[in-house]
């Protein structure tokens, strides 16, 4: 008999070993015919997955997004998007009471009762793996209180999550990085940021570790008489792809308090008004729309760009960022194109 080689002994050491070799990996001759992708939020948000909605103050990101929350739990479409139902976990790190008045104002303006949506308060250190773990048990017993299995955690805010840590710190943002590969794992459940850009830029704050981790990231932009909310970033969906809303108060207390509902905007005005652009954004949009329907990958937009006097790739990123960020360009299958 050969050394090191382990004779089997019975069909159970085979089903054994077998069971053990397709949890460490999966070999290309295991994987199944079709691989269709289950949603959250159909076509922009995947089951399982992690996304970052951001925007400057007062864009409606909060809002938005606990509206999304809420339309989840109750199982209904969102701007026309069918949704998974499911028990919601909605970690607000800052202003909790004001959370809670959404949800009143929601329940009031809505009429539903009774939703599987969570309000978790404190102060929690998401760059402390034990952070994790208590969430998901929070996210357990929030499934044996409601009798649904959690499909969304919302963490509001990240700077708030980094409990002082630094933004710009690529171990902080790893930190935040690993804490959301943990809730995935212990809970299945789709995890949300809400996240900050900064004062000046269209991106979002902080160092690019989150951004690579993320499968979505949404841009909330305020505008006049309207709010939008964009798709940026997509692993598996269109870029570009967004919903519009506008806010509507409602009184949820005695002394006439008020706090916001999204109202959907059905024929979004967004279009009517250009955005600003630098002149090298000018030049790189131009370069887009005359490649015509068929785009550029990044290879040909940087060279024609470097033949109109933009000389370095990192200046081609950040153009290409800031109208990608701006919803008038998007990324598909290495293509880029024009949002039409």
């Amino acid at each position: 008999m050969t050394d090191n080689v382990v004779p089997l002994n019975n069909e159970l050491d085979r089903i054994a070993i077998e069971q053990d070799r397709k949890v460490m990996f999966t070999l290309y001759a295991d994987l199944k015919a079709t691989a269709s992708k289950l949603w959250l939020v159909d076509k922009m948000l995947g089951c399982g997955e992690a996304s970052t909605f951001y925007g400057a103050p007062g864009c409606g990101k909060g809002v938005i997004i606990e509206d999304l929350c809420l339309h989840v739990a109750a199982g209904r479409d969102w701007h026309g998007r069918r949704v998974m139902r499911g028990a919601v976990v909605y970690v607000a790190l800052e202003r909790k009471k004001l959370v809670e008045r959404r949800a009143i104002a929601f329940r009031t303006k809505h009429g539903l009762l009774d939703l599987p949506f969570a309000i978790v308060g404190g102060v929690h250190d998401f760059r402390d793996p034990a952070t994790a773990r208590i969430i998901a048990d929070i996210c357990r017993r929030v499934e044996e209180a409601t009798a649904e299995t959690v499909v969304l955690v919302v963490i509001d805010t990240l700077s708030r999550a980094l409990a002082g840590g630094d933004e710009n710190s690529p171990k902080d943002m790893g930190a935040i990085v690993n804490s959301t590969a943990h809730l995935q794992d212990k809970t299945k459940a789709h995890i949300l940021w809400v996240h900050h850009m900064p004062h000046e830029g269209e991106r979002m704050r902080g160092h690019g570790a989150l951004l690579g981790a993320m499968d979505t990231t949404l841009h909330v932009v305020k505008s006049a008489g309207e709010r939008t909310a964009t798709v940026v970033k997509a692993n598996d969906s269109e870029e570009g792809e967004r919903v519009a809303f506008q806010l509507e108060s409602v009184v949820v207390g005695d002394d006439g308090t008020t706090a916001p509902v999204v109202v959907p905007v059905s024929s979004p005005t967004f279009a009517t008004a250009e955005p600003k652009l630098t002149t090298n954004q000018r030049v790189m949009y131009r370069l887009l729309v005359e490649a015509g329907k068929t785009g550029l990958t990044v290879e040909e937009w940087n060279e024609l760009a470097k033949e109109n006097g933009i000389t370095t790739k990192q200046r081609h990123y950040e153009l290409r960022m800031a109208l990608k960020d701006k919803g008038m360009v998007r990324e598909y299958a290495g293509r880029w194109k024009i949002n039409e």
